[in-house]
């Protein structure tokens, strides 16, 4: 019996899950590095669950993440965190679950290193001082940084002051986004090859951060040059950590049309979803992919979200099937910051979490309630007056 779908939902096709995490898996091993998942991107228990089967470890970005992975995914799941913000009674309470720490500039380091515990491996994070990002909003080399100690600072601290530097044995670097030309990867390598080399050399690892879309790479010769560059020149233990490239293409939301009109002479469809629950939508004014639009159409559509923000709209869709109320919307794509940014604006609730499985049975993980909304407004018991 097919399970009905209840919409808005958010649904995990584990076929495409599988095939693309295991795609990396085997680029990573191909380069000899170590293959890690960052769960800022989708942290659904089923996503994180099946991932966990075939990565080395997480790279996690806030206490939260890390609890969630280690309840998930058990003790002996590999940890690292990386994050602007590290408060000291995260370390006093989860410090000793860390296998690597990374420290986002050198006053954290020293107000914090008397409290790593022995068996965390601390690293730094580095600031490469080159964009390759145009928009600043997303661009981690933009100027007056918060993310990461500049090579410039990090080469003239382990030339004149190295004490200030002992007990730190790994470098991490994040500079791009959505990437799919890895020349940018090959100049940040050489950047920190040529400013701080003596600096490597006295390291144990390095983590080269995520970014990239290796799916869409026509390719990868530099991604393997820069690993080689760190392993074999440097001998340093290599970690990627991709988060969007792995689950991307494996979510989909699923929405319902629920009214149709007409305005400015273009049919309106209003869906039970909303750009709140795909933020980056919004964030960066891109016209999602649908299941079944095809250029040149028969049927014109706009197709809009269901909240009282204006520019709460996907885009204008054309199909060869026309819409009715009842009809049914697939958003394709939407593995990635999609439920992890999703949010209540509105009222309107979350979408139902689904997992479609690689037999093609569908299974409900959860469903939003009016419950849980009226928690996040401070409400502890709901009762009736």
């Amino acid at each position: 019996m097919t399970t009905p779908i209840k919409t808005p939902a958010y649904i995990t096709d584990e076929c495409f899950l599988e095939r693309d995490v295991l795609a990396l898996r085997k680029i990573a091993d191909e380069a000899g590095c170590k293959l890690l998942y960052s769960p800022k991107a989708n942290s659904v228990s089923t996503v994180l669950r099946k991932i966990a089967q075939h990565v080395d470890g997480f790279g996690c970005s806030s206490e939260y993440e890390l609890k969630l992975v280690d309840r998930l995914c058990g003790p002996e799941t590999p940890l690292h965190l990386v994050s602007p913000l590290l408060k000291e009674e995260t370390l006093d309470e989860i410090g000793s679950r860390l296998d690597h720490l990374t420290l986002n500039s050198l006053s954290q380091w020293a107000l914090l290193r008397a409290k790593i515990p022995q068996r965390t491996q601390a690293g730094l994070r580095v600031n490469p001082e080159l964009s390759f990002i145009g928009d600043p909003r997303y661009d981690p080399c933009r100027p007056n940084s918060k993310l990461g100690v500049p090579v410039s600072k990090l080469a003239e601290t382990a030339s004149n002051d190295p004490t200030l530097l002992q007990g730190i044995n790994g470098l991490h670097f994040h500079n791009n986004c959505d990437e799919t030309d890895f020349a940018s990867l090959l100049a940040t390598t050489r950047r920190l090859q040529d400013r701080i080399p003596e600096f490597l050399e006295s390291l144990t690892w390095i983590n080269m951060g995520g970014g990239y879309l290796f799916d869409q790479a026509e390719n990868t010769s530099d991604f393997f040059r820069a690993v080689e560059i760190f392993r074999d020149t440097f001998g340093l233990m290599v970690f990627i950590e991709p988060g969007a490239a792995m689950v991307r293409r494996s979510g989909m939301i699923e929405a319902t049309v629920h009214d149709l009109f007409e305005s400015d002479g273009m049919q309106v469809a209003v869906l039970d979803t909303t750009v709140n629950h795909m933020a980056e939508v919004f964030e960066f004014q891109f016209e999602p992919d649908v299941l079944g639009h095809v250029d040149g159409g028969v049927h014109d559509y706009l197709l809009a979200g269901c909240t009282c923000l204006a520019g709460d709209v996907f885009g204008e869709y054309t199909f060869d099937t026309p819409l009715a109320v009842g009809s049914r919307v697939t958003f394709l794509n939407m593995g990635a910051y999609t439920m992890s940014k999703a949010h209540r604006f509105n009222g309107v609730g979350l979408p139902t979490i689904y997992t479609r499985h690689n037999d093609g049975t569908l299974d409900m993980i959860k469903e939003d309630t009016f419950d849980a909304f009226a928690q996040t407004s401070g409400v502890a018991e709901i009762a009736i007056a």
